[in-house]
């Protein structure tokens, strides 16, 4: 049960650490809305203050190593007129992250802080059809003092949960 743990202090970490308005993971969800492990789900809610819809699409992967256990999450979200995808993780100050879906070329950000990074242009820079038409995505976290982390997400299901987050924000 330490996937639970993980999730728990993914929970209480990440509303802290996300932009406004945008969020990577709203910590008012339980575990179990989150989906399950390596699949791409998406959720739309309505802000009770401003009655504006949001949407995210995310997917997550929990790691072990030692006896620690952690997570790594990506997030699709709606920004003004485009998209950014965000990189979560439960380990701390990151320097830069990649990623790389099957053998394209990287693409490298440096837009970095504690716990994430963001791609910005995710639909208008053309990342988005890397991900509709490929089968995996490697992320590498590049952590200020821990080294860096190599994490596989399958990229199956996300064109279908991109194609109805788009559709809810219609």
């Amino acid at each position: 049960m330490r996937w639970m743990l993980v999730v728990t202090m993914l929970a209480g970490l990440l509303p802290a650490l996300a932009p406004a308005p945008a969020r990577a993971v709203d910590l008012s969800k339980s575990s179990a809305e989150f989906g399950p492990e390596g699949a791409w789900t998406n959720s739309c809610e309505i802000d009770r203050m401003t009655d504006a819809k949001t949407c995210r699409l995310l997917n997550y992967r929990l790691f072990d190593e030692g006896g620690e256990v952690g997570f790594v999450g990506l997030s699709v979200i709606p920004t003004g007129n485009d998209y950014h995808l965000f990189l979560t993780t439960s380990q701390g100050l990151i320097e830069n992250c990649a990623i790389r879906v099957d053998r394209q070329p990287r693409i490298e950000t440096h837009i970095a802080t504690i716990n994430m990074c963001m791609f910005p242009n995710f639909v208008s820079g053309r990342i988005v059809d890397q991900f509709r038409n490929g089968s995996t995505v490697l992320v590498r976290v590049n952590f200020l003092r821990a080294g860096r982390r190599d994490i596989d997400f399958p990229l199956n299901g996300f064109s279908r949960n991109f194609e109805e987050m788009l559709r809810n924000l219609q």
